[in-house]
């Protein structure tokens, strides 16, 4: 008798533990190509405090999951939940400039060059004036590869009950279906830049010395416009890979940008109708987002629930739109001319993005 009342003990403990557990609830996927403001967009909605996030793109996560973007594998809900909820975390408390200082002389001690990192322009042009050269000015709108550990921090993991998070990650256009069966009540945000601009962007990193190698290839890359002019690149790909991409790595690097881009799009224009047809996403622009941040973010706290107030206060363009200001021009003439042919991709949601391009 005193057994079975252990064994019901320990059952009543399990329930109570399965029902305190952490949970992702809600989760917020930005969803867009490379280059087209998603690390922007997540860092914005990331000021509401109740979200978590990785602080980072999600890319590592899959990777180590086994489920790469260009592969179409998905490890399932249980694998994909657990992996966010070990690594998610909010409250974290800002470097202070004496404190990023000090981690960048200390990553410099270990080889890592300090625009490697996560730090403000002006800290890496001051302490690698040399290595840095004409891209001290420039600001990107993504995040550097190696981020700094967030600061007394509030893990998913050690809380309980519901956790929601946003989370970005360009490869998201390949899982969109698996995303939206796995996590019904998943909220979708897809971000759409003007293709020119995007490609320019994308032909821009792809040539940045220190920045976006994604994918250490193989066999050599020989690409007209990057690795000719950098050979250090023969075995390096940027951004994501993508379904043909391996037909396109002896092509010219605008072809390569446009294909990138197009690529990306396509499942979103596909697979994101039906998802705004259900009310669970809604498109964006990156244009709108750095013109009129307020109204756009408003629109979004509306659809999310998240709270506005937290979003378009608190220094909005000081501290989040001046990532937009600068952009390290490529020099390709090339770039408008054959990038309006990707702008037909956009047309079956020209309607909800307000804009053809054209």
């Amino acid at each position: 008798m005193q057994r079975c009342r252990r064994r019901s003990g320990a059952a009543l403990r399990i329930r109570r533990h399965a029902m305190t557990a952490p949970r992702l609830t809600q989760p917020i996927f930005v969803v867009g190509s490379p280059r087209s403001g998603t690390t922007l967009l997540q860092n914005l909605l990331s000021r509401d405090p109740r979200l978590y996030r990785l602080g980072r793109e999600s890319r590592f996560l899959w990777h180590r999951l086994g489920g790469q973007e260009v592969t179409g594998t998905y490890p399932g809900r249980e694998r994909v939940e657990a992996a966010y909820l070990s690594e998610l975390y909010r409250d974290e408390r800002t470097y202070t400039r004496q404190e990023q200082r000090r981690w960048a002389l200390r990553s410099a001690s270990q080889g890592t060059p300090a625009q490697y990192l996560d730090l403000p322009h002006d800290l890496i042009a001051e302490l690698s004036t040399a290595e840095v050269g004409p891209f001290a000015d420039s600001v990107q709108t993504e995040t550097a590869p190696f981020t700094l550990p967030p600061l007394h921090a509030t893990y998913a993991n050690d809380t309980t009950g519901d956790v929601r998070m946003v989370d970005k990650d360009t490869g998201h256009c390949w899982r969109l279906r698996e995303l939206s069966k796995a996590f019904p009540d998943a909220q979708f945000l897809f971000i759409v830049r003007d293709p020119v601009e995007s490609v320019r962007s994308l032909v821009a990193g792809w040539r940045h010395p220190t920045w976006f190698f994604t994918y250490r290839m193989n066999a050599d890359l020989d690409i007209d416009g990057y690795t000719d002019e950098h050979p250090w690149g023969r075995r390096w790909w940027n951004f994501n890979l993508f379904p043909g991409y391996e037909q396109l790595t002896q092509s010219p690097l605008v072809d390569v940008c446009i294909e990138q881009w197009s690529a990306a799009m396509r499942p979103v224009v596909m697979h994101g109708m039906p998802l705004v047809d259900e009310g669970r996403a809604m498109f964006v622009t990156f244009e709108s987002l750095v013109a009129d941040p307020k109204r756009t973010l408003g629109d979004i706290a509306d659809f999310t629930g998240l709270a506005t107030d937290a979003l378009v206060t608190g220094g909005l363009n000081e501290a989040y739109m001046s990532m937009t200001d600068a952009t390290f021009d490529p020099g390709s003439g090339d770039i408008p001319r054959l990038a309006t042919k990707a702008r037909d991709v956009l047309d079956p949601v020209a309607h909800l993005l307000g804009t053809t391009y054209a």
